[in-house]
């Protein structure tokens, strides 16, 4: 008793275990939504922008 006693450390205390579905949730598709959103955030702000057509009038003398 006294050795299934010393893997638990104090005030630790197990919860209940996750699914597989909310494991795959946390482990894979968070993190994969997370790079596709910061990837698209960042090709959007660098995306080449199209040019606007020139103004009739191009300098003030």
């Amino acid at each position: 008793m006294r050795l299934l006693m010393s893997r638990v450390e104090d005030g630790v205390v197990p919860g209940p275990g996750l699914s597989v579905a909310e494991t795959v949730f946390t482990f894979v598709v968070i993190p994969v939504a997370l790079f596709a959103l910061i990837a698209l955030l960042s090709w959007a702000i660098s995306a080449p922008r199209k040019e606007k057509p020139q103004s009739s009038v191009s300098s003030i003398n």
